[in-house]
């Protein structure tokens, strides 16, 4: 049997394994561009695309109009962008809150400051979603697809913030 030439078979070895570690970087960073996002920026943790192309768009689109209502702190319409009954989580006691009126008399004590900041600190690119729909920030608020292209909030959860 002729083994050939040992050096030549480590070389290309060598070869082939230097190429397949180029590709094995390169892709992750083509995959951003393509993206237009870049995954370091948000930790590795912008997984709403998951969803699919047009739930994915329609949760940034929701997004941005949940910034600009408390941007503007125009309670109606944040109160307008909920699913009633409203999960709110704080301080471990888990509390429903039933229709738009005790959203709105609660408002400050449901939306508070560090609710609010995550709402308005969240970046559309880096938007964590799953099958339960999206979370912004650490868990502050998490809304989802209630009918077709039509989101809303299920879940404040002003704890989260004191992780």
């Amino acid at each position: 049997m002729y083994k050939g030439n040992t050096r030549f078979r480590t070389s290309r070895i060598g070869l082939m394994q230097s190429v397949l570690l180029v590709v094995v970087c390169a892709v992750p960073g083509m995959l951003d561009a393509q993206a237009g996002t870049s995954a370091s920026a948000c930790g590795g943790n912008s997984t709403i695309d998951v969803l699919g192309a047009k739930p994915a768009a329609a949760a940034r689109a929701f997004l941005a109009q949940l910034q600009g209502a408390v941007q503007s702190n125009n309670k109606e319409a944040v109160a307008g962008m909920i699913s009633y009954p409203l999960l709110v989580l704080r301080d471990g006691k888990r509390t429903r809150i039933p229709r738009k009126e005790a959203l709105l008399s609660n408002y400050d004590r449901i939306f508070t400051a560090s609710v609010r900041d995550a709402v308005l600190q969240q970046t559309a690119q880096c938007l964590f979603g799953n099958s339960l729909g999206a979370m912004v920030g650490s868990g502050e608020v998490w809304f989802s697809e209630q009918a077709p292209e039509q989101w809303k909030i299920i879940t404040v959860n002003e704890s989260a913030s004191a992780r």
